[in-house]
C-alpha cells in the first residue's frame, strides 16, 4: 500500500495497491477551536454564495454551527448543572399533569369548529337533556318463535329483573317505568310478560300473535313494528311469518349521577348473564350496554399499553448495543437509558404544558409518546454518529472539545428535521377539527422539548459517558475502574451496519442496473399508491375501535346481520313559535319528511299527527280553555331520550280519568265543534293536554316542552322523530343529512320560528366526515410546503431540497396508498397518523440529503460516503421506531392496530426512499457540494485526486501516546487496481491481509517526528 505523506490535519489514508505492508500518513497538526471535522461531517457552507438564498442560508447555518459548538462546550463544562436544570424545568412543567382531564365528549373532541351543530347541540341539551341508559340484547336461535325459545327468553327476563345490586338497590329503583312496570321492549310484550300465558304458549299461539295486522302493546299501548323486533324472518307464500332467527330485547335505565354506581353494577350482572351464564336452550346471546364502549375500548388500550412498555424495552436493548461497542468500557448501556429518559422528560414537559395552558387532551393524544420516541431516538443516533465520525485529531482532544465538535456537526442536521416538524405541526394546529388541531399543538410542543433536551440533557449525559470512558470505568459498574493495561478484545469495534454500508450497500446502489431497478420500483410504487389513495374510502365507524374479539364487536356484527335496515335515528326539533297558527305548516312539513326517499316513512313519529288522528275519532267532546296543574300528568318522568323506542311515561299512579275530567266537558249548545274547527282557536292547548292524558297521547310528554307545568300557556319546543334508510358509507350518510337539512331549513313559519334536524351521534360523524378529507388534504399540503421551505433554507441548495422534498412526498403517498390495501379508511385517527408521517418521513430523507452536500468527489463517491456516514443512524432510527410497535401486530384494539400498520409502512417506505431511492437519485442528479473551503481536506486536497484511495482509517492516540489505535475505516473512492476483492473479504480479517476491520496497535518511531509532524509511521502487525 502507498500512503499520502503530507496529508493535512492528521487523517490517515490507505491505498490498496499491493500486498505489501501498508504505509500510513499522519499529520497531527492541531486544529483551531471550532475547526473542521473529519470525513463524513455535516458541515454546511460558510463561504460566499452567489445567491440571496445562499447568503441567507450561510448566515443561518454558520450561526447555528457556531452556536452549537459553543453550546456543546458549555454543556460539557457544566453537565450536572444542565441535567439538573432540565430535570427542574420538566418537573415544574409536569405539575400541569395535576390538571389531567381526558375529554371524551364527541362534540368537543371531533365536531369541527364553526359547525352549526355546536349551537344545535347546546339547544338540545338545554331543552331535551338525555336521561336514559340503554341496554340492548340480541337473542339468536334456530327459531326464536318456538315455545322453547320464548320460555328461555322469559327466563333471561326474570333473571335480569331480580339481580342483587350493590347498596341493596333493585331494577325497580333504576328503570324507566310505564305505569307500575319497568320499560322493557321485546317479543314478550305481546303477552304482557305474563308468566302463566307465556309458559302455556303453543307454536300456533305465537304465530297468530306475530301475524296480527296491527299489533298494539298491551302494556304500553303503542303500536309495535314486528319487523324491528324480529330478525332474519322467514315467511310463507302468503307473507305470513313462520319463523325468525333472532329477536331483540331492550331495557331502559334512568341516567342519574346519584344512581350511577348501581346502574353500572346492574349492567355488569346483565353482561355476565348473557356472556358467561347464557341459556342452554338458546344458541347465542349478544349484548351492548351503556358501559360497554368504555369498558371494552379502554380495556383494550390498557392491555396494549403494556405491550408498548415491552416495546420500549426492546428499543432500550437495541440502543444499548447499537450506540456502544462490544467492550466492558465503551458499552453505553447507561447512556441509552439516559437517552430514553430524555424522551420521557419531553413527554412530561409536553403534557404538563398542554394541561397547564388548557389545550384539550383527547383519546387520540395517547399515541403522542410513541411519535416522540421515534423522533427522539432518531436524534440520539444522529448525535452518536457524529461522535463516532470525529476525526483522529478530534478524538484526541479533551472531552469539552470533543463534545463541542460533536454537537456542532449534529446540531444542524437535528435542526433541519426538528424545525420542519415543529412548523408543520404548528400549522396543523389551525385545522378546524379540535382533536386533530390540539394533537398537532401537543406534537409541536413535544418536538420542541425533544430538540432542547437532546441538545442539552442528552449531550450532558454523553459528556459524562466520555469522561467515564477516558477514565476506563466499567460500562455497567461505573465504580469499577479497569487497570491501565486493560485491552479490548480483537473485534470490539466491529459495526455490522457500517460494514454493510461500506462493503455492500454503497457499491451496489451505484451500479447502473441497480439504479434503473430502484428508480423503476420507486416510480411503480408511487403510481400504484396514487391510484390506491384515490380509491380510499372516506368513512368513520366508531365500532371499529371496539376490540376485535370482544362481546361488543360480536353484538355489532349480529345487529348488522339480523337488523340491517335500521338507519340513523334523527329528531326534527322546532323551537318556540306560534304553534296554533302553524299547525297546517307543521302538518305539511311532516308529510314532506315522510315522503323523503332517505327516510323510512313507517318510522316517522310526530305528536301533531297523532293528535289530529285522535281528534278525528273524538268529535263528541269539547273543551274549556281553563288551565289547571298539568305537572301531575308529567310526574317528573317526562325527561326521556328520543331514541325511537316509544318509551311511554309513567303517570305515577294518578287517576287518569280524573285528569281528563279537568279538561273535558260535554258539548253544550255550541253550533260548531271545536274539534272540527281546523284552526282550533284558543282551546288548542287544552285539547292537546287532554290528548296527552290518553293512552295514545301520554307517550308524547317527552316530545313537547311547555313554558311551565303548573299552568302551561304555550309550547316552547317540540320534536318529530324518524329513521333514515340504511347507509353503509359516509358519502350516503352525508347526502341523507344534507337532503333533510335542505328541506327543513328552507321551511318558513308564520310569525317566525325554526325547525332543524339533529342526530347524535350520526350527524356529528357526518359533520366531521364532511370536512375531514378537505382538512386532511389541506394539512398535508401545508406540511409539504413547510418541509420544502425549511429544508431549502437549512440545506441551502434548491436542487437538494427538491430531491428531499420529492422523497418525503413519495413516502407519504406510499403510506396513504397502502392504507387502502390494509383496509383502512380515511377517518379521524388515520388522518392524525398521516399528518405524523411527514414528521417521521422528513427524518429519513433530510439527513441523507444534507450529508450528501458535505462531500466532494464524483456523485457515486459522494453517495457512498453519505451512506457510510449517515446511513447507520438513519436505519437505526427507523428500526428502533419499528421495534417500539412490533408487539402491536396482533393487537385487539383497532386504534393500536391502525397505529402499527401506518407506522410500519412509514418506517418501510421512509427507509426505502431515504436509504435506497434518494441515494440513487443523488448519484445521478445530485447537486454540487458546498463551498470546498469548508469541507474536509480529505475531499479537497488536490493530491488526493491522483490517488485511487479505497479507505480512510480513523485513528486516535492511546494513553501511552506511542500507539495509534485503529478504530474506523470509511470508503472513499473505488480502487480499480486493487488486488483484493473488497466484497469477498473474510471476517474476521486476515492479519496484515485485508486491512478493513483490522484492529491492532500501531507503534511509530519517534525519529519520524520531524518539526512536530509525524510522517509515514510504519505499520506493524499485531
Amino acid at each position: 500500500m502507498v500512503g499520502n505523506k503530507d496529508h493535512p490535519n492528521g487523517s490517515v489514508r490507505v491505498k490498496l495497491a499491493n500486498e505489501d505492508t501498508p504505509t500510513l500518513a499522519l499529520d497531527p497538526k492541531d486544529e483551531s477551536e471550532g475547526g473542521r471535522s473529519g470525513l463524513g461531517t455535516e458541515t454546511p457552507p460558510r463561504g460566499k454564495c452567489s445567491t440571496c438564498l445562499g447568503k441567507l442560508s450561510t448566515a443561518i447555518v454558520a450561526g447555528l454551527e457556531n452556536a452549537f459548538y459553543r453550546l456543546g462546550k458549555l454543556v460539557a463544562r457544566n453537565p450536572w448543572k444542565f441535567m439538573l436544570a432540565c430535570l427542574v424545568t420538566c418537573s415544574v412543567a409536569g405539575a400541569g399533569l395535576m390538571l389531567w382531564h381526558e375529554e371524551t365528549e364527541y362534540v368537543k373532541v371531533w365536531l369541527p369548529r364553526g359547525s352549526r351543530m355546536y349551537d344545535e347541540h347546546q339547544w338540545v341539551v338545554q331543552n331535551f337533556p338525555e336521561s336514559i341508559r340503554y341496554e340492548a340484547v340480541i337473542i339468536e336461535d334456530e327459531n326464536v318463535l318456538s315455545p322453547r325459545s320464548i320460555n328461555a327468553i322469559y327466563d333471561l327476563y326474570i333473571s335480569a329483573q331480580n339481580f342483587d345490586i350493590v347498596n341493596n338497590s333493585s331494577l325497580e329503583e333504576l328503570c324507566i317505568k310505564t305505569g307500575p312496570f319497568c320499560r322493557v321492549n321485546s317479543i314478550l310484550e305481546l303477552w304482557a310478560y305474563n308468566e302463566t300465558i307465556i309458559r302455556s304458549l303453543s307454536d300456533g299461539d305465537i304465530l297468530r300473535a306475530v301475524n296480527q295486522p296491527k299489533i298494539i302493546s298491551p302494556l304500553y299501548r303503542n303500536e309495535l313494528n314486528i319487523d324491528k323486533i324480529l330478525g332474519d324472518i322467514s315467511r310463507d307464500n302468503s307473507s305470513n311469518i313462520v319463523a325468525a332467527r333472532a329477536t331483540s330485547m331492550f331495557w331502559y335505565l334512568r341516567k342519574n349521577e346519584s344512581t350511577e354506581l348501581e346502574a353500572a353494577d346492574w349492567e355488569h350482572k346483565l353482561i355476565d348473564l348473557m356472556n358467561v351464564q347464557g341459556h342452554e336452550d338458546l344458541e347465542s346471546l349478544y349484548i351492548y350496554t351503556a358501559r360497554t364502549f368504555d369498558d371494552e375500548a379502554m380495556g383494550a388500550l390498557s392491555s396494549d399499553v403494556n405491550l408498548l412498555s415491552i416495546g420500549f424495552s426492546l428499543v432500550f436493548i437495541y440502543l444499548s448495543f447499537s450506540i456502544g461497542k462490544y467492550s466492558w468500557v465503551e458499552q453505553k448501556i447507561w447512556l441509552a437509558f439516559s437517552g430514553l429518559l430524555s424522551i420521557g422528560l419531553a413527554i412530561i414537559f409536553t403534557y404538563g404544558i398542554g394541561f397547564a395552558t388548557g389545550i384539550m387532551f383527547g383519546p387520540i393524544h395517547q399515541i403522542l409518546p410513541f411519535m416522540l420516541l421515534g423522533i427522539g431516538v432518531d436524534d440520539m443516533f444522529v448525535i452518536m454518529e457524529s461522535l463516532r465520525q470525529l476525526s483522529p485529531q478530534e478524538r484526541s482532544l479533551p472531552v469539552e472539545e470533543r463534545v463541542g465538535l460533536m454537537l456542532k456537526h449534529a446540531g444542524v442536521s437535528i435542526t433541519v428535521t426538528s424545525v420542519t416538524d415543529i412548523v408543520a405541526f404548528a400549522i396543523g394546529g389551525s385545522t378546524v377539527i379540535p382533536s386533530l388541531s390540539t394533537f398537532c399543538l401537543y406534537a409541536a410542543i413535544g418536538v420542541f422539548a425533544l430538540y432542547i433536551l437532546q441538545t442539552t440533557y442528552f449531550v450532558a449525559c454523553v459528556t459524562l459517558d466520555e469522561r467515564r470512558i477516558d477514565s476506563r470505568r466499567n460500562a455497567c459498574i461505573i465504580c469499577y475502574k479497569h487497570p491501565p493495561d486493560y485491552k479490548e478484545w480483537k473485534h470490539y469495534n466491529y459495526s455490522l451496519q457500517h460494514e454493510f454500508m461500506r462493503r455492500f450497500w454503497g457499491p451496489l446502489l451505484t451500479k447502473k442496473p441497480m439504479k434503473v431497478f430502484v428508480i423503476a420500483v420507486a416510480i411503480g410504487l408511487s403510481a400504484l399508491n396514487i391510484w390506491s389513495f384515490i380509491q380510499l374510502k372516506h368513512d368513520f365507524d366508531p365500532s371499529m375501535y371496539l376490540p376485535s374479539d370482544s362481546y361488543s364487536q360480536r353484538y355489532v356484527k349480529a345487529d348488522r346481520k339480523f337488523f340491517p335496515d335500521d338507519g340513523a335515528f334523527v329528531q326534527m326539533y322546532c323551537d318556540e313559535m306560534n304553534y296554533e297558527d302553524n299547525l297546517d305548516n307543521l302538518r305539511t312539513l311532516y308529510e314532506k319528511v315522510k315522503s323523503t326517499p332517505t327516510v323510512q316513512s313507517s318510522t316517522v313519529d310526530f305528536w301533531l299527527a297523532s293528535f289530529l288522528q285522535w281528534q278525528n275519532t273524538s268529535a263528541s267532546m269539547s273543551f274549556v280553555p281553563t288551565m289547571t296543574d298539568s305537572s301531575a300528568i308529567k310526574n317528573g318522568s317526562m325527561a326521556g331520550n328520543l331514541d325511537g323506542s316509544n318509551t311511554n311515561i309513567s303517570l305515577g299512579g294518578k287517576d287518569t280519568d280524573a285528569l281528563k275530567a279537568q279538561y273535558a266537558v260535554q258539548m253544550g249548545n255550541d253550533s260548531k265543534s271545536p274539534l272540527t274547527d281546523t284552526s282550533f282557536g284558543q282551546n288548542f292547548l287544552s285539547k292537546l293536554l287532554y290528548f296527552m292524558t290518553t293512552n295514545n297521547g301520554r307517550v308524547y310528554w317527552r316530545y313537547l316542552k311547555f313554558d311551565n307545568m303548573k299552568q302551561p300557556t304555550r309550547i316552547m319546543a317540540s320534536v318529530l322523530t324518524f329513521r333514515h334508510v340504511k347507509c353503509t358509507t359516509s358519502v350516503c350518510n352525508i347526502a341523507a343529512m344534507e337532503d333533510m337539512r335542505e328541506l327543513v331549513d328552507n321551511y318558513r313559519f308564520i310569525g317566525g320560528g325554526r325547525c332543524f334536524v339533529y342526530s347524535h351521534p350520526q350527524y356529528m360523524f357526518n359533520e366531521t366526515n364532511k370536512v375531514l378529507k378537505l382538512e386532511l388534504y389541506r394539512n398535508l399540503a401545508l406540511a409539504a410546503v413547510c418541509v420544502f421551505v425549511v429544508t431549502l433554507i437549512l440545506i441551502a441548495n434548491f436542487w437538494a431540497s427538491i430531491l428531499v422534498f420529492v422523497c418525503v412526498v413519495f413516502t407519504v403517498v406510499d403510506v396513504a396508498g397502502t392504507m387502502q390495501f390494509w383496509d383502512i379508511s380515511i377517518d379521524t385517527a388515520s388522518s392524525v397518523l398521516l399528518i405524523l408521517c411527514f414528521g417521521l418521513a422528513v427524518d429519513y430523507s433530510a439527513h441523507v440529503g444534507h450529508t450528501f452536500m458535505t462531500h466532494t468527489g464524483s456523485r457515486n463517491e459522494r453517495t457512498k460516503k453519505t451512506l457510510v456516514h449517515i446511513g447507520p443512524a438513519v436505519f437505526s432510527g427507523g428500526f428502533s421506531t419499528f421495534l417500539a410497535f412490533l408487539l402491536l401486530v396482533n393487537s385487539i384494539s383497532y386504534g393500536f392496530t391502525l397505529f402499527f400498520r401506518i407506522f410500519t409502512t412509514v418506517v418501510i417506505f421512509g427507509l426505502f426512499h431515504g436509504l435506497v431511492f434518494l441515494p440513487v437519485i443523488l448519484s445521478i442528479l445530485g447537486p454540487d457540494p458546498y463551498d470546498t473551503n469548508f469541507l474536509s481536506p480529505l475531499d479537497t486536497d488536490p493530491t488526493n485526486k491522483e490517488l485511487n484511495v479505497d479507505y480512510e482509517l480513523y485513528v486516535h492516540r492511546t494513553n501511552d501516546d506511542k500507539l495509534i489505535h485503529w478504530t474506523e475505516m470509511q470508503p472513499l473512492k473505488q480502487n480499480g487496481n486493487a488486488n483484493g476483492d473488497i466484497f469477498n473479504s473474510d471476517f474476521p480479517p486476515i492479519q496484515n491481509g485485508d486491512l478493513c476491520n483490522t484492529v491492532g496497535h500501531v507503534p511509530y518511531e519517534e525519529s519520524n517526528n520531524v518539526n512536530g509532524h509525524h510522517q509515514n509511521p510504519r505499520v506493524i502487525s499485531s
